[in-house]
């Protein structure tokens, strides 16, 4: 009888053994031995044998297609011995670097290299060093290593800095001369203390009912033409990426600090958008214009809480009248969309106090106030109503989010049916059943946190040329417009709104560049996240060892689960594979349970420290 033959992809797990994947669903065990000889990713072609007790294991006859080539990671020297430890998600042994090909690294250096030979047929993957990245005793070593990981452009070349050099040098009265003239209006700027790349202006006015609310936002899209080497600049880096103690921007800041800048006193020109609000905080009306504004004050959150919350602050008094109209009108579309949409629970941020090495002396945690939510419910009111136009209109692109994911739908439908109750299993496909039932098990008086389990196991949100719902948010339709200064997508929405505004032909992005939008979203995301949590558990090594956390639960699977520390934001895995005493996993639930107990999302535990792998960004607690 002829052995069968196969071909798919190498998976590899946590341990030494790995999986291959056939294109129709099957799976293969590797032994580890066979794991030596190919890399993770590789296409192979393999037969199947008996591996004892019933069980199948794959054999490899052939290597098809090896796609893992350059990859970043720690030299290490052990002996003769001389090898890379990767920093990769599924590359998890260590190559071996031969003598020729070491320029000159020592153990602890952080390298990028390149496979230079594959391990089949004979089992012994090597590496050539490319480029030594520094030691890490380096200061800022951390976030030089992840901004070459992530391949992150950080200087603009030649031609973007002549071109730069040239707008700065025309300056902005040629721009602002045919616009609408918004400087009447007292438009002030509201972020935190330290923000340079101003990119909102916010002003309302209270109406016999309900307001008119201006938002303002920076025109970067005035200046920069399509196809220039600064907005091809812009297209590749598509965001702004905010390291613990840098930035790296989308545009120079010639650009997004001062020219496009929304500064106080300044003349500007701004995409500026007039809604108008009704009493139960309902839009309208909209009316988009391009126009020329001049901000009255760059406040800070905590100034505009102080005077929200009736406490002394050093505001210029004829502003007062303004933001408490523009509080009110805030409220009220927040209590619209608590009423008509869906509210995510209000979280705190963490700020890195850090020191001339860029190492972490601190971990302040800083509660959301009321001047966070206001300028959050304009900016989001702006983007939806923009997106509600363009939907109107034919036009643009928007962010579809397609609610639960495709295959959890069944067992989430089982447990909204079991704890609201209902009489039979609801669809969560259109975007009114969707709304109403996340708002129904937000008010439900369920012993399970239901909308927390059913946030985990949601459809990632996609940029689309189609108008489809944003499930997530509870809107019809939805984009971004208020972020030109530090998103691509945003820029372009402005270059789309302004066609549209004069009538000429719409530019609309190819499939192809909304994909490279989000890919590059994407990774500045991981990049700025693997920083922060490297910087972050650095820290937390250096504290007592014996220290008890407050913290809750934030994800679960069925190997264990993760949990966040309350006053840090710090996140480390607790592993239940051998917790014994009939411990399971319910994935409807997800819950950790025994006869007696039960561990929920939500939950408050506390937690100790059992290792922590600063570089490896791997943190583990136990229960305490």
């Amino acid at each position: 009888m002829s052995t069968p033959h196969y071909e798919g992809r190498v998976r590899s797990t946590g341990g030494r053994f790995g999986f291959v994947n056939t294109d129709d669903g099957q799976q293969f065990f590797l032994a580890p031995d066979e794991m030596d000889k190919v890399l993770p990713g590789d296409r192979i072609e393999f037969r199947v044998e008996p591996a004892g007790e019933g069980k199948e294991q794959a054999i490899i006859e052939k290597l098809l297609k090896t796609e893992l080539n350059e990859f970043f990671g720690k030299y290490i020297v052990r002996g003769k011995g001389h090898f890379v430890e990767a920093d990769h998600p599924t590359l998890n042994r260590w190559i071996f670097v031969p003598p020729a090909k070491r320029m000159g690294a020592a153990d602890g250096d952080l390298v990028k290299a390149h496979i230079s030979q594959h391990p089949f047929p004979k089992g012994k993957a090597q590496a050539d060093i490319d480029a030594i990245i520094g030691k890490p005793t380096d200061a800022h070593i951390e976030q030089t290593f992840i901004k070459a990981k992530w391949q992150l452009p950080v200087d603009f070349d030649a031609s973007v800095s002549a071109q730069v050099a040239e707008l700065t040098a025309t300056g902005l009265d040629a721009v602002l001369s045919e616009r609408t003239d918004l400087t009447h209006l007292p438009f002030v700027t509201i972020d935190s203390a330290g923000t340079r790349d101003i990119d909102d202006a916010l002003y309302a006015e209270a109406r016999s009912q309900g307001w008119t609310l201006w938002i303002a936002i920076a025109d970067p899209a005035a200046l920069i033409q399509p196809g220039t080497a600064l907005d091809h600049a812009a297209l590749q880096r598509a965001t702004s990426v905010y390291f613990p103690d840098q930035v790296v921007p989308m545009l120079p800041p010639e650009l997004s600090e001062q020219l496009c800048s929304l500064q106080a006193d300044q003349l500007r020109p701004a995409m500026a958008v007039e809604l108008r609000i009704g009493e139960a905080g309902e839009i309208e009306q909209i009316h988009i214009y391009n126009a020329s504004i001049r901000s009255r004050a760059k406040l800070s959150y905590n100034q505009v809480a102080q005077l929200i919350d009736g406490e002394s602050s050093d505001i210029p008094a004829e502003l007062h009248g303004h933001l408490v109209h523009l509080d009110n009108c805030a409220r009220a579309l927040a209590a619209f969309r608590k009423n008509h949409c869906l509210v995510m629970e209000d979280r705190p941020d963490f700020k890195l106090v850090t020191d001339e090495q860029g190492k972490v002396k601190d971990i302040v945690r800083i509660e959301r106030n009321q001047a966070h939510r206001l300028v959050e419910e304009c900016m989001l009111a702006c983007n939806r109503a923009v997106a509600g136009w363009l939907a109107e209109k034919g036009s643009g692109f928007f962010i579809e989010h397609a609610g639960v994911r495709t295959e959890r739908q069944g067992e989430v439908a089982a447990l909204l049916k079991e704890h609201l109750p209902l009489e039979k299993k609801p669809s969560l496909n259109s975007l009114e059943d969707y709304v109403s039932l996340m708002q129904q098990a937000d008010a439900s008086n369920s012993d399970l946190p239901l909308r927390m389990i059913i946030s985990r196991q949601l459809e990632r949100s996609n940029l689309s040329l189609d108008a489809k719902p944003h499930m997530g948010l509870g809107f019809a339709h939805y984009t971004t417009f208020t972020s030109p200064l530090r998103k691509y997508n945003d820029l372009l929405i402005h270059r789309i709104v302004k066609a549209l505004l004069t009538e000429s032909s719409v530019q609309l992005p190819d499939e192809s560049i909304l994909l490279n939008i989000q890919s590059a979203q994407s990774n500045a995301r991981m990049a700025a996240n693997q920083a922060e949590t490297w910087l972050k558990l650095l820290w937390l090594a250096q504290q007592d060892k014996e220290q008890l956390y407050d913290a809750s639960i934030v994800h679960m699977n069925s190997t264990g689960f993760t949990v966040r520390l309350d006053n840090t934001g710090i996140e480390g895995t607790i592993d239940r594979r051998k917790a014994g005493n009939g411990w399971t996993f319910e994935t409807k639930t997800l819950t950790h349970r025994n006869e007696e107990q039960r561990f929920v999302l939500g939950q408050a535990v506390r937690v100790k420290l059992a290792d922590v792998q600063p570089q490896a960004r791997i943190a583990r607690f136990v229960l305490a």
